[in-house]
């Protein structure tokens, strides 16, 4: 299996401390890397469209409002995008470690 994340630049860790956006969005998963490598293609374009997009609406000299996130729910719904919208974040694809072998289920 290979996941495809969605690396948020350190930078867009919160001030306060509190994990809000840090560090990293799983995006999809799947059993062909060649398969997320195409999903990965689409994705990135409408992902890099969508912060452009919001990057133009933004006023950087105003604090963050309901309006700014009413802004990027609808941005992720238009470009069919998920996480947050952060410039300068990147995509890399990994094969899991984790095993296929299904979990046993303990009776109570």
């Amino acid at each position: 299996m290979f996941v495809l994340l969605q690396v948020y630049p350190l930078e867009a860790t919160a001030e306060d401390g509190s994990d809000d956006n840090c560090c990293l969005d799983v995006i999809a998963v799947e059993s062909s890397k060649a398969r997320l490598e195409q999903y990965l293609a689409a994705y990135e374009s409408r992902y890099r469209a969508a912060v452009a997009e919001f990057g133009l609406w933004d006023d950087m000299s105003k604090d963050w409002y309901d309006e700014h996130d009413r802004m990027c729910e609808e941005l992720l719904d238009k470009y069919d995008i998920h996480g947050s919208l952060i410039a300068g974040t990147r995509f890399k694809i990994l094969e899991s470690q984790a095993s296929s072998r299904p979990i046993p289920v303990q009776a109570a």
